[in-house]
């Protein structure tokens, strides 16, 4: 698919929703988009993930329909809970896990100050 048509996708599938609603990881680097940083987006009340460029780095305004194509390539992925969501980080390789994994909803974590 095209990027536009990606971007079409996404466009339909988020219509409606807050964009504070989708959740955004922290930016990685991952092979899927060039080594470009990325980040792996969630509409969980759809159930659906994406990669989307962090394009705020881009200040000398350079070119990044390469990487834009690469993140339509990747495509939509189904991402219903937590668990899919790290399989997908994990698929995408270990700085992407190793920055943005969430933890296990049944987790029971605490932070030692």
């Amino acid at each position: 698919m095209t990027f536009e048509e990606f971007q079409n996708r996404l466009n339909k599938l988020n219509e409606g929703i807050n964009p504070l609603d989708i959740y955004v990881s922290p930016d990685f680097q991952c092979d899927a988009t060039g080594g470009y940083p990325t980040s792996l987006c969630v509409n969980w009340d759809k159930g659906k993930a994406w990669l989307q460029l962090n394009e705020s780095i881009n200040l000398d305004g350079d070119d990044l329909s390469r990487y834009e194509q690469l993140c339509a390539d990747y495509g939509i992925r189904d991402c219903n809970d937590i668990e899919q969501y790290n399989q997908i980080l994990s698929s995408l390789g270990e700085d992407a896990y190793s920055i943005a994994d969430l933890p296990d909803e049944d987790e029971d974590f605490s932070i030692n100050m």
